[in-house]
């Protein structure tokens, strides 16, 4: 153990003293007076590492005023939004392959289960291709709703204007597990955005508001100051 020496501060002694005597209060030998040892120094504390996690889907995320903007959700519309257009499709398909298949007889003309199956190709297609055209991304502090393949269309909507969120859902929509969420807004430019054929409506329309709510506390906006005057 290492030895060290330490000064009385009453009688200017010199004591001999070990580790297990520094952070204590000890007597001195020579005048009995009570006097605290100091501790051992400490080193200076290491750097303080930064933690990197990922948000939990539906956790608010409220960043400071110097943060940058975050990315909440990034969605598509479900296909099953459109359940006409699939049966459609799919009932011509099935039409097309059982006249190719099962035709009446050698001299039946090919040509005639095509008339089915490319319209119901077309159809199913054209789902896709509407489908996978439109997003709807929420970020800390926008919405953004586009559609559009080649000629694209974007809304955005600041969420701090935002008034309020409502769910349209009918018996089909709630059996089927989606809905369509109308956010209405304070914007001349952008009064209401649909988000049409989103699953799971309900929950999305939740982590719209909690965000539009956070942001407007960051801008310091009163739910009042959207409130039509009569």
């Amino acid at each position: 153990m290492n030895s060290f020496q330490f000064e009385c501060p009453y009688c200017q002694a010199i004591n001999d003293g070990d580790e297990a005597m520094k952070g204590r209060r000890v007597l001195c030998p020579k005048c009995q007076a009570t006097m605290l040892v100091p501790a051992a120094p400490v080193g200076p504390e290491p750097r303080t590492a930064r933690l990197i996690q990922k948000a939990e889907v539906g956790a608010l995320v409220v960043p400071g005023p110097d943060s940058s903007e975050a990315e909440i959700f990034r969605l598509t519309p479900v296909a099953r939004a459109y359940p006409g257009q699939i049966l459609l499709g799919v009932v011509l398909l099935g039409l097309g392959i059982a006249l190719a298949v099962y035709a009446p007889g050698p001299s039946w003309p090919k040509w005639v289960s095509l008339v089915l199956l490319l319209p119901g190709m077309i159809f199913l297609l054209a789902l896709w291709g509407r489908v996978k055209s439109s997003s709807y991304r929420l970020t800390t502090q926008r919405l953004f709703v586009r559609r559009g393949w080649l000629a694209k269309h974007v809304n955005e909507l600041e969420l701090y204007r935002v008034k309020d969120v409502v769910v349209d859902q009918g018996v089909l929509q709630r059996l089927l597990g989606f809905g369509t969420i109308t956010v209405l807004a304070d914007d001349d430019s952008t009064p209401g955005i649909r988000l049409v054929g989103v699953a799971g409506p309900v929950a999305v329309k939740e982590m719209i508001r909690s965000h539009y709510r956070a942001a407007r506390q960051r801008e310091g906006v009163r739910p009042t100051e959207f409130l039509q005057t009569p």
